[in-house]
């Protein structure tokens, strides 16, 4: 089987699952919801044939009897009870540690006798499961219909079945269609009779057809049903279901007779046109790679334009120009998902860890839609699960306490997600107890990460600093939860890496905010070119808070520390040309008649920071280059591009200079 094949299963399958999650919260919130249910159903459903098409037949055979269950549900024939919740709950669980078990090829380590038994003290199954994979075709491999399948087809008819001729396109260049197409032969089965299948059953398992294959099906069943069985398959382009006219079906003595002499009646529904279709993201990557070549000949080009001033090149760059970044923000669009992909994980772990630590919190998620790059997404989804478990076993108070402070006995906890300018901010509210100073200086003290005489003077907004210390924790004891030490270090240096950064506030007795910055993506980012000495660094604009000039005598040394006043903030100045050991010009400039100091400033957060340049340049769009292994550990550089005369500038870290 292609691994292409498998990645698409398995992307699928766990959509399914954190929907099927999701879903449970809402029935669990309200057992009459029979919307949630039906969308239960409906995935369990889609998984099962996934997975028996697939030959995962753990997978299969766990979901077939999850999907009976849920049938008694939906005819009421059973109850929504807290029990069922709980025992669905733990049957997902079960389903998403056999997929990432598949998935790491360590198929057969999941026992699930228990949790089918479990289930099966809540519903009498009509019939054992058997593994559709292993199921084999009866259709006839010949085009035309045989003796013995007009033979079926009279038979079919006297048992009042209908006979549907069955038109199915699928995606053009569609990955995985011979799973695709033999799912949709298996989901048919269910509800009647497969007579024939052109190109033949075996054809279709191999791949060896076009885009699209018809299917001769006796049932009981109406067009509707039928029609929505099959439209909702993953890569299905289009689908026609038609009742054959069969008055002119020879007697079944006649050898054969060809598809072409049947009439058919007018297709009774209009073909789903194609709305999305999936992109391995490593092709995304490699079209975002020469989107970035494409960025930086364009840059060059302007360059040239500009300095031969020729009018109908002018022109043609201008719009090349236009077009580009047009294209350039598509591209971008492509790599972006929604926020989404990673917060609906989190309601279904507030509810398990509030069941362990006996805590009633809500969880409300605002801003899900929004869309972030991929590659940043996948890298916060711990820090954020992190910054979530925390507020759950230390951050929101129990029942009793909450009470005790007049407070609402539920808790509550906000995730919310809004995007301006090119950045994502993300934050994490509680109702809870806040963080106490006195205890973190306490902490600090006993540790020896402050002295007592900084104790004593340290600001509120150094408090972030000392918590986010490697292993700092405030907690009286280690739980199964969080507090062991690994913890809001490597939130922020994570956020950091990402280019990002975190900030909080808190107050005491009344709850903690926690707002993750980051940008859009990682692949093309806003800068300011400046310039020392000889050399041009790029400055990422989303750290730049202004860009100002200072006369020597506004620089004053404190502490063996140049600093400088900005608006009565005290802020310290770094000399790039001494913390990056930059030579000195190659030959003399001109004495310029501003004999002021350029200074741009930057924050991270709640700190701030000068650096000392050159000369400003100005703003540009750059394509991100990852290091070298030579200069990738250099301290204050965090990647490099390529300017439009073709030089290599380096992008600062300006978090970690010094």
């Amino acid at each position: 089987m292609q691994d292409s094949y498998r990645e698409l299963f398995f992307s699928e399958s766990q959509e399914y699952l954190n929907i099927i999650n999701n879903s449970l919260l809402k029935l669990e919130t309200n057992p009459a919801d029979l919307d949630s249910l039906n969308e239960i159903f409906r995935c369990m459903h889609t998984l099962k044939g996934m997975s028996a098409t697939m030959g995962y037949d753990k997978l299969a055979q766990l979901s077939h009897q999850m999907e009976d269950l849920l049938d008694e549900l939906r005819t009421k024939k059973k109850k929504v009870t807290t029990k069922i919740i709980d025992l669905l709950f733990s049957a997902v669980d079960i389903l998403d540690k056999i997929l990432a078990d598949i998935k790491a090829k360590r198929e057969g380590s999941i026992d699930i006798a228990e949790i089918l038994n479990n289930i099966k003290k809540f519903v009498d199954f009509k019939e054992e499961f058997t593994s559709l994979s292993s199921k084999s075709s009866t259709a006839a491999s010949v085009v035309k219909f045989s003796y013995e399948e007009a033979r079926s087809i009279s038979r079919l008819r006297s048992e009042d079945h209908n006979i549907f001729r069955i038109e199915v396109a699928l995606i053009r260049n569609c990955p995985m269609k011979e799973a695709r197409a033999f799912l949709i032969v298996v989901n048919l089965k269910r509800l009647g009779e497969i007579i024939k299948v052109t190109p033949a059953l075996e054809d279709l398992k191999q791949g060896d057809f076009l885009d699209s294959f018809t299917i001769i099906l006796g049932s009981k069943e109406n067009r509707p049903i039928i029609y929505e069985e099959i439209v909702d398959t993953a890569d299905v382009q289009s689908v026609e279901v038609d009742l054959l006219d069969l008055s002119q079906l020879p007697a079944p003595n006649e050898s054969a007779v060809g598809l072409e002499k049947i009439a058919f009646k007018a297709p009774s529904f209009t073909p789903k046109k194609i709305q999305s279709m999936r992109i391995p993201v490593e092709r995304l990557d490699k079209i975002m790679n020469l989107m970035g070549e494409l960025a930086i000949a364009k840059i060059r080009l302007v360059q040239i334009v500009q300095n031969y001033k020729i009018d109908s090149l002018e022109e043609i760059s201008f719009t090349l120009d236009r077009l580009t970044s047009a294209l350039q923000d598509e591209i971008i669009q492509t790599r972006l998902l929604p926020v989404a992909y990673i917060l609906d994980t989190f309601p279904r772990m507030v509810r398990d860890l509030c069941k362990r630590k006996s805590k009633d919190i809500s969880l409300e998620i605002i801003g899900s839609e929004i869309e972030l790059d991929r590659v940043v997404l996948d890298e916060i989804g711990d820090p954020l699960m992190h910054l979530i478990r925390n507020a759950v076993d230390h951050g929101i108070e129990n029942a009793e306490e909450r009470n005790t402070k007049k407070k609402n006995p539920q808790g509550k906890i906000q995730i919310r997600v809004n995007r301006q300018k090119g950045q994502i901010f993300i934050e994490v509210v509680d109702d809870g107890r806040g963080i106490d100073f006195d205890v973190v200086k306490k902490v600090a003290l006993r540790r020896g990460l402050i002295s007592e005489k900084e104790a004593q003077e340290i600001e509120e907004k150094k408090i972030l600093d000392l918590i986010a210390s490697p292993g700092f924790s405030t907690a009286d004891k280690v739980t199964d939860v969080s507090g062991r030490g690994v913890g809001l270090d490597v939130v922020k240096s994570k956020i950091e890496m990402l280019g990002g950064r975190l900030d909080f506030e808190t107050k005491l007795g009344e709850g903690s905010r926690f707002i993750l910055t980051l940008p859009l993506t990682l692949a093309i980012i806003k800068a300011m070119l400046v310039r020392v000495n000889d050399e041009v660094f790029a400055v990422p604009l989303m750290n730049i808070r202004e860009t100002i000039k200072i006369n020597d005598d506004e620089i004053k040394v404190v502490q063996n520390f140049e600093v400088t006043r900005v608006r009565e903030e005290i802020i310290p100045i770094i000399r790039l040309e001494r913390s990056l050991a930059i030579p000195r010009c190659a030959k003399e400039e001109p004495v310029k008649a501003d004999t002021r100091k350029s200074l741009v400033i930057v924050e991270h957060g709640k700190k701030v920071l000068g650096l000392m340049v050159s000369r400003v340049i100005g703003e540009l769009d750059i394509v991100v280059k990852p290091l070298g292994s030579l200069i990738k550990r250099t301290k204050g550089i965090a990647g490099a591009t390529i300017l439009g005369d073709g030089r290599v500038a380096l992008i600062l870290d300006t978090m970690n200079l010094t």
